[in-house]
């Protein structure tokens, strides 16, 4: 140990030495730093200081007790610890300790007789330390002074009682009249203001020590350095400190009824050396608190990376990874809440399943709801099917739990279906740091994903549930990638779910016309000229209201109404059209649309029939994004919008502006011909991007904050330009926009 700390010492120390603390540092406080540093040799001598220090606290520690009381001081006023201290037998670990000690005592006794100064006097006590360690050397010299202290406080407080003590004090010529009582005890208490500054220094640098030797540092650590550099002038202004204080000591007898003539300024240099002291000491407590938080920083790494370890690991089953994420030994431990049944479970209920903690904080709108509201009831009505068996775990994170906070938490868990933490307050820390790290929770909500092994496979499977529900079954990653990979821009993609018609049209080979807007003589209109053109040219067409893009609830309801009193189509309920655009969104902000969105744009194609005024530029990059930011760039629209699919499952959706779409149905005469040669769908399509040539145009995308570089007009294909947009909606406060 001694070996280990001299070696740090000595390296952090010339590191210090090169690099002096900032540019002020004067040449005398360089000349004193390397006086004080040549007087330390190996450090190789120990001893065990804990006891030494003990005993020295009860030395310093103040009384009640009148310097003139009317009884002496006795056991009775000492604490059972530092009686404990007295009576532990510490005489075997002090071994040579004493001469030491006394000869230090004896050494500044001499000098002041002799009228050496105060830092001659330091410097040699120092020289006599200098095979002693810093933090061993300030204990020899404090516990030097003690000695001094010790027998100078016993003979202030007794010998006005006691007889031994007032004969000593007669001896010494020590003042005995009681009109300087007040004298004494207030040169007592300056003696006990430095006393403790000089046990608080000791006790700071043994601590300093004792973390340098900490597994988490080495004697080129950056803030052993640092806190090194200060060591030396700390230990030299405590060894002053003693020493002045012992020369006011020595100085105080012999002075009989001179008493009367102290100077008021030993008093005062009492506290400016207590001062100092604190000042210094203040300094190195910054720095280990330091040490200690960052001690404190590696554990909880590594209690962060183990964890992580287990989290992202396969294990035989999930058991370990669930015990590890609800802090519990035993799997029959209780500490999930069916919020169904309202009852207890154990985390053994979850063993072989696939676990999705969904991750939320407690400020929960509508919109966090909607995906789990849509999809859970499906599980619960066919558990026995393979792509239900998943549990969804409730996993609220907060700082600083309170009443108030957990009676909130407790109201929204009564209104969930799922199952959730009991005592969310009580998650390792670890836990709740390697969601917000490692699965990036801040503030939008998660579904992090374990599979049943134990192993987190997706950090954030909210679109895959929004997406495609249950089918996307077993929720990782791997398996968002195939979906996306067997996934098309068809009408099953954009509706899948949405309204139990829609598959049964498909089946049927009926061409199918989603549309929407606020609007309602467009939805008239449009609603009537579309039928009419597709019977026409003799197209089953079916027609589904689905709303707009962050639409106004009370507005769209009110639409609903209307459209299903006048039969002029289908309508999806409130509820359905909400989902429909999150789950748009979410298709938008999923991870393998967005990268292959990123992908290098192609030149843009063109499919040409032999009319060349009939040119549609095909899809930029990947065809299911370029179509789902189309869906989002119309749907955003209040006049109106529609997006059309063919006869067949397999048909590319159109999707148009409402405008320029009932403008195209209009002058469906100009397009007839066409529509015989390619199709209904085809043929329109062709028109509608002619009049999109040709006609102005103002088509607006409203997006949450995204990171896609740059979106194309759905209307004309040209770079859109991006502009910042404040909303403030509380008609839409159901949908969870605010």
């Amino acid at each position: 140990m001694a070996d280990a700390s001299d070696s740090s010492f000595q390296k952090a120390t010339q590191m210090a030495i090169s690099h002096p603390k900032g540019d002020g540092a004067s040449n005398n406080e360089s000349l004193l730093r390397n006086q004080i540093l040549g007087t330390h040799d190996s450090g190789e001598l120990v001893f065990a200081m804990k006891p030494v220090l003990d005993i020295i606290e009860v030395i310093f520690f103040p009384t009640t007790t009148e310097l003139h009381g009317n009884f002496p001081v006795s056991l009775s006023q000492v604490g059972y610890a530092d009686q404990k201290v007295l009576y532990s037998g510490h005489q075997d670990k002090l071994l040579e300790l004493p001469r030491i000690i006394a000869a230090i005592s004896g050494k500044v006794f001499c000098n002041w007789f002799d009228g050496v100064v105060g830092h001659e006097t330091t410097m040699e006590v120092l020289y006599m330390i200098k095979d002693y360690n810093w933090d061993a050397k300030l204990v020899l010299a404090v516990g030097a002074f003690a000695m001094s202290f010790g027998e100078f406080r016993l003979l202030s407080e007794l010998h006005f009682t006691n007889p031994v003590a007032k004969a000593d004090a007669l001896l010494k010529q020590f003042p005995d009249e009681l009109e300087f009582a007040g004298i004494l005890k207030s040169k007592l208490e300056a003696f006990f203001l430095v006393a403790k500054a000089m046990l608080d220094m000791t006790e700071s640098v043994r601590e300093f020590y004792e973390l340098s030797y900490n597994e988490y540092f080495t004697a080129e650590s950056p803030e052993i350095i640092a806190a090194t550099a200060d060591i030396p002038s700390a230990v030299y202004w405590t060894i002053r400190s003693t020493v002045d204080c012992a020369s006011q000591i020595m100085s105080f007898t012999g002075m009989g009824p001179d008493l009367a003539y102290l100077r008021l300024s030993d008093s005062w240099d009492l506290s400016s050396s207590a001062h100092k002291l604190e000042q210094i000491r203040s300094q190195l407590v910054e720095k280990i608190n330091l040490f200690y938080r960052f001690i404190e920083k590696k554990k909880d790494d590594e209690r962060l990376n183990a964890t992580a370890r287990v989290l992202e690991s396969s294990h035989i089953d999930n058991s370990k990874s669930l015990k590890v994420l609800f802090q519990v030994n035993d799997d029959d431990q209780k500490v999930l809440f069916d919020c169904l049944h309202q009852k207890l479970v154990a985390i053994k209920e979850l063993r072989g399943k696939i676990v999705s903690l969904f991750i939320t904080d407690l400020d929960i709108v509508s919109e966090d709801y909607l995906i789990l509201q849509q999809i859970y009831p499906e599980k619960l009505d066919d558990y026995d099917r393979v792509e239900n068996k998943y549990e969804i775990v409730w996993f609220p994170v907060m700082d600083n739990w309170t009443k108030e906070k957990h009676r909130l938490f407790e109201n929204i868990r009564d209104q969930m279906e799922w199952l959730s933490v009991h005592h969310p307050s009580k998650v390792a820390p670890q836990v709740i740091r390697y969601i917000r790290e490692r699965c990036n929770f801040v503030k939008k909500p998660l579904l992090v994903v374990m599979d049943t092994e134990g192993k987190i496979v997706h950090k954030d499977a909210t679109q895959m549930f929004c997406i495609w529900g249950n089918q996307a079954y077993p929720f990782s990653l791997s398996k968002e990638i195939l979906l996306w990979q067997q996934s098309s821009w068809t009408i099953t993609l954009l509706a899948e779910g949405i309204d139990q018609h829609l598959p049964t049209w498909i089946q049927e080979g009926k061409h199918i016309c989603l549309y929407g807007g606020e609007d309602m003589e467009w939805i008239r209109s449009f609603t009537r000229t579309a039928k009419a053109v597709a019977r026409g040219h003799g197209v089953d067409l079916e027609m589904l209201y689905a709303g707009k893009n962050r639409a106004r609830e009370r507005v769209v309801k009110k639409l609903i109404n209307v459209t299903q009193r006048e039969k002029l189509s289908k309508a999806l309920e409130w509820r359905l059209i909400s989902y429909f655009w999150l789950r748009m969104e979410k298709m938008c902000f999923s991870e393998p649309p967005v990268a292959m969105a990123d992908q290098e744009e192609v030149e843009p194609e063109y499919f040409s029939p032999d009319d060349l005024v009939f040119a549609v530029p095909a899809h930029h990059c990947n065809p299911i994004f370029s179509g789902i930011l189309k869906m989002l760039s119309v749907g955003s629209s209040s006049k109106g919008w529609a997006v059309i699919s063919g006869g067949s499952e397999n048909d590319t959706l159109f999707e148009a502006d409402g405008e320029l779409l009932l403008t195209a149905l209009l002058e469906h005469e100009k397009w007839k011909q066409t529509a015989e040669n390619y199709g209904f769908v085809t043929a329109l399509e062709m028109y509608y991007h002619r009049l999109c040539n040709e006609l102005p145009h103002c088509i607006n995308m409203i997006l949450p904050d995204t990171q896609i570089k740059q979106i194309s007009c759905a209307a004309c294909n040209k770079p859109m330009e991006k502009m910042v947009m404040y909303s403030c909606c509380s008609d839409r406060s159901s949908f969870g926009y605010d």
